[in-house]
């Protein structure tokens, strides 16, 4: 079967979301995610696949951090041609303890990039 064709989410991810947004965009992250829980679409790539605007994006992004499914993670490589800023780099938490995907990753907090949230 075409890895490309499915979509990876935490078991532990079914009591905790409620949010229709969010399920939709956690879907959407598990579809990009590797075996380590790292992805990094876009906010519009994910606003594209789940049919949300980018604000409802964001606040669902912030809704899978506060209940601890998300980390946040620093931007790596150069930024895109045409890019407000690097591209945003997501772990999705198979666990609450899941360790960082490498040695060198470091996990940022939220609103450190646009100082909002």
């Amino acid at each position: 079967m075409d890895r490309l064709a499915l979509s990876i989410l935490p078991a532990r991810a079914i009591p905790p979301v409620r949010n229709t947004s969010s399920w939709r965009v956690l879907a959407a992250l598990g579809h990009y995610a590797t075996d380590e829980g790292l992805c990094y679409p876009s906010q519009s790539t994910l606003s594209q696949l789940t049919g949300l605007d980018q604000a409802a994006v964001s606040r669902a992004i912030k809704d899978l951090h506060d209940l601890g499914l998300l980390r946040m993670l620093q931007p790596i490589g150069p930024k895109l041609p045409g890019s407000f800023q690097k591209q945003n780099r997501y772990q999705l938490l198979w666990q609450p303890d899941s360790p960082l995907p490498g040695p060198n990753e470091r996990e940022i907090t939220w609103g450190s990039r646009v100082r909002r949230w």
